[in-house]
This record gives C-alpha cells, sequence and structure tokens, in this order.
C-alpha cells in the first residue's frame, strides 16, 4: 500500500486489553501520524479467570488467535515497526508469562505488560493531545475491563498541562461483573450493590478531587465513544464539538450534554440486553457491559462540582505509544 507523503515510517501499535485487542496502523510524520488502518478483535482475555488470577484456556486460545489476525494485517500492510502492549489482564494473571512466550513463538511479537502507572501515563499522553481547547484543571477517565484509570491535570501558568495526581484501581467493569454478578436488567438496586465496594476502592480519588478540584470530566475513548453516539442519538440536534474550535491536527475532545447522559444512564439501568443492543447508537460488543461504565461514570461525577462538563476523547493508550514514536 503506498505510504503518505513524508512518512518516515509506518508503524502499528496493539493495545492487549482486558475485553478487546485492538491494533492501529500509521504513517509516522515528522510531528504527527495518518491513520491507515484499525482493528478491533474480541477476546475477553480476563473473561472467567479474575478470582483465580489466571487467563482460561479457552481465552487463551482466543488472545492468541487474535494477535495471529492481527500480525496478518501487519504483513498485508507493510508495517516497519510493531508495539505491542498487555493491560490487566495480563499482568495480573499467573500464567501470562507463558502467553507471552507463546504469543512470541506465534507471531514474533514481544508483548510489554505495563503496571497501572505506566498505563496511565500512557492515556494521559495520547488524551493531552486532544486538549487543546480546554483550560481548567480536569480528570480523564479510562474505563478498561480489568482496570480503571484516573489522572488529574491542571494547566501551569505557560498553558501547558501538568499532572497532579494519577491512580490505576482494580475497578474495570469485566472485573466488576464476575466479583458482583449483576442482574440483567441492573436497576437502580444493582447499581446499588456495588457502593460500599466503590466507596472504600475509590476513596483516594475522592481526596484528590477535593484537593485538585478537576471541573471537567474527560472520557478516554472505549465507553464514551458509546456514550457520545447514545446521547447524540437521542438527541435532535448534536452537541457542538470543541475540535470545530482548534485547528490541532488531532481530534478535539467532544462535548457530551450532561442531561442527555443522565438520561441515556437512566435507560442503560432499566433495559435488558436484548433493549440495549436495540438502542440506536449501541455498540454491539458494549452492550453487555455498558451499564456498569455508566455506573461508574455517574460515582466519579457524583464526587465533582455539579457543573462540572463531560467530554469525550477518541484518543487513549494506543495514541499514547504513537505520541512517543515520532521523531
Amino acid at each position: 500500500m503506498q505510504r503518505t507523503e513524508g512518512s518516515h515510517k509506518r508503524v502499528a501499535v496493539v493495545d492487549c486489553g482486558t475485553n478487546t485487542f485492538t491494533m492501529v496502523i500509521v504513517d509516522l510524520l515528522e510531528s504527527h501520524w495518518v491513520q491507515i488502518f484499525h482493528l478491533r478483535c474480541q477476546v475477553f482475555l480476563g473473561k472467567g479467570g479474575f478470582s483465580s488470577a489466571a487467563i482460561l484456556p479457552d481465552r487463551f486460545a482466543k488472545g492468541l488467535d487474535a494477535l495471529g489476525i492481527l500480525k496478518e494485517a501487519t504483513q498485508n500492510y507493510d508495517v516497519d515497526e510493531v508495539r505491542v502492549f498487555g493491560t490487566s489482564a495480563l499482568r495480573d494473571a499467573s500464567n501470562s508469562a507463558d502467553f507471552v512466550a507463546k504469543a512470541r513463538n506465534k507471531v514474533g511479537w514481544e508483548i510489554e505488560i505495563i503496571d497501572g502507572d505506566d498505563e496511565a501515563d500512557l492515556i494521559q499522553a495520547g488524551v493531552q493531545l486532544t486538549l487543546t481547547s480546554l483550560n481548567t484543571p480536569l480528570m480523564i477517565m479510562d474505563i478498561g475491563g480489568g482496570s480503571l484509570e484516573l489522572i488529574i491535570l491542571a494547566p501551569d501558568k505557560l498553558g501547558q498541562w501538568q499532572k497532579c495526581w494519577a491512580k490505576s484501581f482494580d475497578a474495570g467493569v469485566s472485573r466488576l461483573a464476575e466479583f458482583g454478578r449483576p442482574t440483567d436488567p441492573f436497576l437502580e438496586s444493582g447499581a446499588r450493590r456495588y457502593v460500599a465496594y466503590l466507596d472504600e476502592i475509590l476513596a483516594s480519588m475522592r481526596k484528590a478531587i477535593q484537593l485538585h478540584k478537576p471541573q471537567i470530566l474527560v472520557g478516554s475513548s472505549g465507553s464514551f465513544d458509546t456514550f457520545v453516539e447514545l446521547v447524540n442519538q437521542a438527541q435532535i440536534s448534536a452537541v457542538p464539538s470543541a475540535s470545530s474550535l482548534s485547528k490541532s491536527i488531532h481530534p478535539q475532545v467532544q462535548l457530551i450534554d450532561r442531561k442527555g447522559l443522565a438520561h441515556v444512564h437512566e435507560q442503560l439501568l432499566i433495559l435488558d440486553l436484548a433493549e440495549r443492543l436495540a438502542l440506536p447508537g449501541m455498540a454491539p460488543a458494549r452492550a453487555r457491559l455498558i451499564p456498569l461504565s455508566s455506573m461508574l461514570v455517574q460515582y466519579v461525577l457524583a464526587a465533582m462540582p455539579s457543573n462540572s462538563l463531560v467530554y469525550q476523547s477518541s484518543y487513549a493508550l494506543r495514541e499514547g505509544a504513537l505520541r512517543s514514536m515520532i521523531r
């Protein structure tokens, strides 16, 4: 495939997440990149294995199959360099070393298993590229299958973003589903069952919010992409996007109407899986667990000022890794 004019390298970044293996292929330029290809493989690597801290045999095989599909795509697109990251499911599993070894033998890639702090750093690096239009303290929220990353940023006197606080929590939606076994539909009573656990595990988040006073919540890709679609589909007119105010080469954050988001949350609590799948804008792969994602968002928002704004960023870990690869 013909390369983008001015590109010095074609690279791929693979995020081996707890639920999904995602790959982006781009042509690197001097200060940014041009996306060539994007592929998501539903693996659910951590499914059923949180309590035993192991990747179950069927998920193990599914993960290796997905890597084979992604490898073939990199060959088809003549990729020069591939970086592969493993997150919550792989860093917690007792048999992760075996998975890494078998992956190396199958596709020739070395999976970099990163800890929660490094994951948060990569998410921050990616999302920051989409914040050109914002200039007030904010919290980045990345909802994963195994973990939840929260990062508070504030602009300094020169307008540069500085990290005030960051933490990775064992509160991803697949982990919550396995331990909490939510009903379908989830219902308000189902959400209340998680409150005591969230109060305990996210206690440091509440203290950080009180100290640093973020006024904006920025959701990092994933579930927030679906929230944008669900809210916009339910509205007569689309919510204005911050990207329209910026000439950045990276897609800027998009405002999510809070009333619309609250309405979507109410729907997600009372609809069963079949009904959620029928919602306009619902991503089928997210329908099963999105009530838990919505619960987490509403929990975090409840700890922030009542007039806090909510934005969606289409960037996350992968774009943070790409940023580090630009020469």
